[in-house]
């Protein structure tokens, strides 16, 4: 078999900053769909569930307080007549 040199990247501090936050998101993002995984196999909720859950508002939740597209829905709406 042939052997070649491997192939070097370069990268910054900063790239390798971002391609370890990235992997550390993915791997908190497949155990929180594990989690999900399991919970959807037994329907009865127990603490770890709950926990989830409020795993998943924390990092969720501000979607539901921002609105559609990003439209304040506590603002009155005014039309120009």
């Amino acid at each position: 078999m042939i052997r070649r040199t491997p192939t070097l990247i370069n990268m910054s501090d900063l790239d390798v900053q971002d391609v370890r936050d990235a992997l550390a998101k993915q791997k908190t993002d497949i155990a929180l769909m594990n989690k999900m995984k399991r919970m959807a196999d037994n329907p009865a909720m127990d603490a770890e569930d709950m926990e989830m859950l409020d795993q998943l508002k924390a990092r969720y939740g501000d979607r539901d307080t921002k609105g559609a597209l990003g439209a304040n829905p506590a603002a009155p709406t005014t039309s120009a007549s």
